[in-house]
């Protein structure tokens, strides 16, 4: 099926959009409720230029998200900044302790690596603090927390933590490849991912969802038909001059045409903290899954008839004996929804009821299952150069198509 017929074939009601307007809520309000408590729409925005232009776009469209998020996530994380949070999100500021000085020049130490292995991102960086109104630190505090602020384990008990999400693909009735994914997230952050459209002063044209007022790209599709979309898996934190994996995500779109561009620009990445499997699908037809880790690589090429699915333990042994193993309730979710995928896929099942699934052995679409909730899915069309997507914690909003053709011409 192709996406527009697959559009036609799946109407969804509108009984959650009449429940939300009900609950007569703001949509801050809404954030912190329930799972279909949230907006019924997904932020999609424009940005152009160099980075610090595009960073800057970016930081004035996700203000309003992302201030009340990040004041949340650092307090979630570390619950001892609760004294030092208040109505503003200003760290290292004079009241802080003196201890805060060891965790500034931590981020500082971080800043200098990017500003070394990744200047364009650091500048758009630089962009989106001064776009959300921010110090440049306290931005950086956040955005780069993968490399800097380790909590201790006694620290991290409200937050659901660790790997989440899964990546499909398979090829439609034409053979034409398909790229599908869902991104899970804790309860409270529903609602914080956004699209947006880049037109770059330099590199590929293309569109990417990721959370509001950061580099972090988690799927996406540019104007050559390079269509990706990634999970988290268990990786060790190196010492080294690198960048997180959300961060180095970031940089494949821009600079990649096809799948084996992308798995050589991803082998040659500065990766310091942080894992990602990621499934690639171009518009010469090949359909790839790469792990990734700072400890190494490893490429799981389609089998014939196949398709691929992905969750959250790392498939290759090899590079599975050099990072940490998947534990806990997150390994037991992941291992449910990769398993019941590859059943979908055996039984021939189309992608969008894959990544819709409910199913009690392994929902791909999570409501609540060990804490995780399904944020939003996506199916990208390489050679079609067309995506759809939809929010997974409400059916108040109809799928959406995009098509690239039409956007960057």
């Amino acid at each position: 099926m192709s996406l527009n017929q697959q559009n036609n074939a799946n109407r969804v009601s509108r009984r959650e959009f009449a429940r939300i307007l009900a609950l007569g809520c703001t949509s801050f309000e809404l954030l912190g409720r329930s799972a279909f408590a949230s907006p019924a729409s997904m932020r999609q925005f424009e940005t152009n230029g160099g980075p610090f232009a595009r960073g800057k776009q970016q930081g004035e469209a996700c203000r309003a998200l992302f201030h009340p998020w990040a004041k949340r996530f650092l307090r979630d994380r570390y619950p001892w900044m609760n004294n030092y949070l208040q109505n503003e999100l200003e760290l290292f500021s004079a009241s802080w302790p003196p201890a805060m000085r060891s965790v500034r020049e931590e981020v500082e130490l971080w800043k200098r690596h990017m500003l070394e292995v990744y200047p364009e991102g650091f500048e758009e960086c630089c962009g989106v603090a001064a776009g959300l109104g921010l110090d440049e630190i306290s931005y950086l505090t956040v955005q780069c927390y993968d490399l800097v602020l380790k909590p201790a384990k006694a620290d991290v008990t409200k937050a659901v933590s660790g790997p989440k999400c899964t990546v499909v693909g398979l090829r439609d009735a034409q053979g034409r490849p398909l790229v599908g994914k869902t991104d899970d997230v804790n309860q409270w952050e529903l609602g914080m991912n956004v699209l947006e459209i880049t037109k770059p002063d330099k590199g590929y044209r293309h569109v990417h969802f990721h959370f509001a007022g950061t580099l972090w790209t988690v799927a996406g599709m540019n104007e050559r038909g390079l269509a990706m979309g990634m999970n988290g898996i268990p990786a060790p934190r190196h010492k080294t001059k690198g960048i997180s994996s959300l961060d180095a995500l970031h940089t494949i779109l821009p600079s990649c045409a096809n799948v084996d561009e992308a798995i050589k620009h991803i082998r040659d990445l500065p990766l310091s903290a942080g894992g990602f499997s990621l499934l690639l699908g171009d518009a010469n037809g090949k359909l790839s899954v790469v792990e990734r880790t700072p400890a190494g690589m490893a490429v799981l090429p389609e089998k014939k008839g196949e398709g691929l699915a992905h969750a959250n333990e790392i498939v290759d042994p090899e590079l599975a004996k050099k990072n940490p193993a998947a534990a806990g309730r997150m390994k037991t979710n992941s291992r449910r929804r990769y398993e019941s995928a590859l059943s979908a896929l055996k039984a021939g099942k189309d992608l969008e009821k894959i990544l819709n699934s409910r199913s009690p052995q392994g929902a791909i679409c999570q409501r609540g299952e060990d804490g995780m909730h399904t944020d939003f899915a996506v199916i990208f069309s390489p050679v079609e150069k067309k995506l759809k997507y939809w929010l997974g914690y409400t059916e108040a909003m109809e799928p959406k198509i995009l098509n690239l053709e039409t956007i960057f011409t």
